[in-house]
């Protein structure tokens, strides 16, 4: 009897907690985890000109008491300053630092050996395959 396929999101979640772990080992030296990684990500290269709280939670599908303890340990790390807007008093404004900019070339070469290491053995042809899937189902599951 074949055996039974393991059903493609328990897959998924599998390979996440395994690169989120390897990831935050990697990434301690520069004293950030993965997911604050994530959110000085989208910083760095977002299009917005002024960025809140609620454009990193929905560009990172999370809810907000995870992103505002992600942004707060950010804010005390220094990698960020959070500034009250102009124009409205409610939102507060994430601006990047000297510091966020300093270790960015070292996020981005840690996030690479991982990319390196997730598509091993693959061509460039199926690694363009395999992120055409990965957003096929992103937009199947709405975010």
């Amino acid at each position: 009897m074949p055996k039974r396929a393991q059903p493609i999101g328990l897959k998924i979640k599998q390979i996440n907690t395994v690169f989120e772990k390897d990831f935050n080992i990697k990434l301690k030296s520069i004293g950030v985890t993965s997911s604050q990684c994530a959110v000085l990500d989208f910083l760095f290269n977002t299009h917005l000109d002024d960025v809140s709280q609620r454009d990193i939670e929905q560009h990172l599908s999370l809810k907000n008491p995870t992103v505002t303890g992600i942004v707060r340990r950010l804010e005390e790390k220094g990698f960020i300053l959070s500034v009250q807007s102009n124009q409205d008093k409610r939102k507060n404004i994430i601006h990047l630092t000297e510091k966020a900019y300093d270790v960015q070339r070292r996020m981005e070469a840690e996030r690479k050996k991982m990319d390196k290491i997730l598509t091993r053995g693959m061509t460039a042809r199926e690694i363009e395959s395999l992120n055409k899937q990965l957003n096929k189902i992103m937009s199947n599951i709405d975010y």
